[in-house]
């Protein structure tokens, strides 16, 4: 009956219910109050609620027990940037791109918000993030938008012309991503069925980056 509670919990997160997902997962977590899984969809859950204290908390129990996990930290780190926890958020980040130095979602997810006290090193995160992946049509647009902000058009127009080309977009239709009206990073979690899943499979293929791209242009402007 417990489990069938986290699997319910689950299935309304998916359904994106958060508020009735958080409730049901609180009751199994009064139960099971140290299952991963538990903490972490409820984590997301009261951060969806814009709950952003408890979304720590969840996130800092599970980090507990696993302190060197870079897909945990950059969770924590979202929660904590929302929370206007910037110099929080910026070491778990930094922290994350030292454990897992050749994902390049560690580079993009630190440039977002590193974007906000140092330009000049979130443009070095978003090029080593090409340099590790260079069909990453975000990590061009989101580059372009930063050197527009430095005055740099000439190399702007041509990472906007380079991630246009990998999305096929015609350049009135550019995708802002970094727009700093919209303070808004999202969350890794959406293409898998469990923490587990996401630990071990972060952009590992190209079928599930698509699904993130596809997730991040419906679900960015929350």
């Amino acid at each position: 009956m417990s489990m069938q509670k986290l699997e319910k919990g689950k299935h309304l997160y998916n359904q994106q219910k958060f508020e009735k997902a958080m409730v049901v997962l609180s009751q199994f977590l009064l139960e099971y109050p140290n299952h991963a899984d538990g903490l972490f969809y409820r984590g997301v859950c009261y951060r969806k609620l814009d709950q952003f204290n408890e979304s720590i908390t969840d996130f800092n129990a599970i980090l507990t027990k696993l302190p060197d996990e870079p897909t945990l930290l950059c969770e924590r780190a979202i929660s904590l940037f929302k929370n206007e926890q910037l110099d929080l958020a910026l070491q778990d980040l930094n922290k994350a791109v030292e454990m897992d130095s050749k994902n390049p979602y560690r580079y993009t997810s630190r440039a977002y918000i590193r974007a906000y006290v140092d330009i000049e090193g979130a443009i070095e995160d978003y090029q080593k993030a090409i340099e590790l992946d260079p069909q990453d049509e975000i990590a061009y647009n989101n580059l372009g938008l930063l050197q527009e902000q430095k005055g740099n058009f000439k190399a702007a127009k041509q990472n906007f012309k380079k991630s246009n080309k990998i999305l096929g977009y015609k350049p009135e239709s550019r995708f802002k991503v970094q727009n700093v009206e919209n303070k808004t990073i999202e969350t890794e979690e959406k293409t898998y069925r469990n923490a587990w899943e996401l630990l071990i499979g972060i952009f590992t293929s190209k079928a599930v980056r698509a699904a993130y791209f596809k997730f991040i242009k419906d679900f960015f402007k929350r």
